[in-house]
């Protein structure tokens, strides 16, 4: 593919130029997917890509402005821009340490050099997720993650970019030490929070993004030790289901009247928890229990040979992941073996990623495994759990970019075949071991490439084993042809919202009370409207404000409900909806 920056001829399917670090897709204007360079109309909604347009990629050394100080509470804040908006987003600002070392000891044109290599690396690593590097500032990176488009997942990107960042400068600093006689690194700050877009300048490649949560990013910057990475709590109760984070301290922070509570992102959890917020108050199970005793009677057919395939699907927040939490939850893991993968919203354009995420539980695989380790767990594992093994491992190392000698004359289509032959051998393996509950989360973001292999075992798997496949109602797990083939197997289970009284019984749950403030149940029944996410969040979102109280056993509203009293996880999921819009139809809305 050739780059249109440089000319230079690149491999297929890199989404950067190898030579220039230009950007080789075209984001489409109407639905935000991204498409090839070759591809004349969007390959998701058909738009006309030649109307599209992206930004210009920055130069390292380009827009480096500093971060204003923090308003005073007293400004009147100006009109939003013509063509900006109120957005919830999150702010990665992360700093250079060092950077005053290699200025005194370098000569500028290698002060230059490094920078460049840095920053290019990190522009990289920023569109991998996503973001939007919004201005470089020295010898420090702001980047927006939730502008031009919002992810409900964005925390989650920015800190899943800034380690990558950090590992990309540890891996350049012994080079640069040498030379220095210091050791380099990055510290970071997050901030997750409201800020107001101006107009898009595709020219100078920036949005004009102003708010105090900038600011804020900036300050826990400051704070961080050479390493560290610090997020505000709004942060943090986004990401505490992927990262290991500990609390430091309430923190008094320039331009802020009062304490900042700060996290430190320790490392990556070694399976991810799905269910949106593992702190504050949590309901019981509310309205499942039809749902529930359908999953815990096809395990109970399963001891007796007979599996089942099932799709659970609901909108955003239906409860979907906390169904199958209170189902596995029943389980005997002694008897019963549960194997599960995820996809993610970061990793739609991994191919095969929620296949990978169930075999790294499988073999144990883990993050930061070297090659060497990860082709030793596979082999060692196929060869424990098939026996005979030599013809397949190089197609399932493939996923992991292992290289294999065999693969060098093979065809795309026949390393496919194979790949799929290995995979449903696997499985089988799998099941044959004990009775298996098969869990495959959120397939509405797996890639094309993963939907076949599922759509293909699936019908032609005939070992008996439980599988649970959720995802959002925008997807479709099989055709109508398909489906007439596996209807003794199927079956479909559809969250609908709660009704008003367990809706209302949810609400009691939370509040552990009967007794509820008539002001929050009108609140609630117009706010939730029974979708049980939005219903927790929102109860949360007020005790964390302080706007829901207890006094003496009894919970009362002590003031009305402001904007800021909203928790921003419901921003997110809400705005990344709203972003998918054609223009005029969001900002009429």
């Amino acid at each position: 593919m050739e780059c249109p920056k440089c000319q230079f001829e690149n491999p297929q399917d890199v989404k950067f130029c190898v030579q220039c670090g230009n950007r080789l897709e075209t984001i489409c204007a109407k639905c935000g997917s991204s498409n090839s360079l070759t591809f004349n109309f969007c390959g998701e909604c058909g738009y006309d890509l030649s109307k599209s347009a992206e930004p210009k990629p920055l130069e390292a050394d380009e827009h480096k402005t500093q971060i204003s100080e923090s308003p005073s509470k007293d400004t009147i804040p100006a009109p939003i821009p013509a063509g900006g908006e109120r957005k919830h987003v999150t702010v990665l600002f992360s700093d250079l340490s060092g950077y005053t070392a290699m200025s005194e000891k370098l000569d500028p044109e290698e002060v230059k050099e490094i920078t460049s290599r840095i920053f290019g690396d990190i522009s990289k690593i920023i569109g991998k997720y996503d973001g939007f590097i919004e201005k470089y500032a020295g010898d420090a990176v702001l980047a927006i993650f939730g502008v031009p488009r919002s992810h409900e997942d964005d925390p989650i990107r920015a800190v899943k970019a800034t380690r990558e960042i950090h590992e990309v400068v540890d891996a350049m600093s012994p080079e640069i030490e040498k030379r220095i006689g210091q050791h380099v690194s990055m510290h970071t700050g997050i901030n997750t929070g409201l800020v107001v877009t101006g107009e898009v300048d595709l020219d100078r490649g920036t949005h004009g993004v102003a708010g105090d949560t900038i600011n804020l990013a900036s300050r826990l910057s400051n704070l961080a030790k050479p390493g560290d990475i610090l997020v505000n709590v709004d942060t943090f109760r986004q990401i505490e289901g992927h990262f290991i984070c500990e609390y430091l301290e309430t923190t008094m922070v320039k331009g802020k009247s009062e304490p900042v509570q700060v996290y430190k992102a320790l490392s990556q959890r070694e399976k991810p928890v799905t269910i949106r917020r593992l702190s504050g108050v949590r309901a019981e199970l509310v309205g499942r229990k039809v749902e529930l005793a359908e999953l815990s009677e096809a395990v109970e057919n399963l001891r007796s040979g007979k599996g089942r395939i099932f799709s659970i699907y609901g909108d955003a927040g239906s409860g979907k992941s906390r169904l199958v939490e209170e189902f596995k939850a029943t389980l005997d893991h002694e008897e019963i073996q549960w194997i599960e993968g995820h996809a993610y919203p970061y990793a739609q354009n991994i191919p095969y990623f929620p296949m990978i995420d169930l075999l790294n539980q499988v073999f144990k695989i883990e993050e930061g495994d070297s090659s060497e380790m990860v082709r030793d767990k596979l082999e060692s594992g196929i060869k424990q759990l098939i026996g005979n093994y030599e013809d397949m491992v190089p197609y399932i190392g493939g996923l992991y970019s292992l290289t294999y000698q065999q693969l060098e004359e093979v065809s795309p289509e026949f390393w496919k075949t194979r790949l799929q032959e290995a995979i449903r051998a696997i499985l089988i393996a799998l099941a044959k071991r004990a009775p298996t509950v098969f869990f495959l989360e959120d397939l509405h973001w797996a890639d094309p490439s993963f939907v076949e292999l599922l759509r293909r075992t699936c019908l032609e798997m005939r070992q008996p084993a439980v599988v649970l496949c959720v995802y959002r109602p925008t997807f479709s797990l099989f055709t109508s042809n398909q489906l007439s083939s596996l209807s003794k197997f199927y079956h479909e289970i559809r969250l609908q919202d709660l009704s008003l009284s367990d809706a209302q019984t949810m609400l009691e749950s939370l509040l552990k009370t009967e007794s509820i403030p008539s002001e929050l149940k009108r609140l609630v029944q117009s706010k939730a409207e029974g979708n049980p996410f939005y219903l927790e969040e929102l109860i949360n979102s007020l005790i964390e404000s302080d706007t829901l109280i207890q006094v003496q056993g009894s919970w009362e509203l002590k003031r009305p409900i402001i904007e800021s009293d909203i928790s921003s996880s419901l921003h997110g999921l809400i705005s990344s909806r709203l972003d998918r819009l054609e223009k005029e139809t969001k900002r009429i809305l």
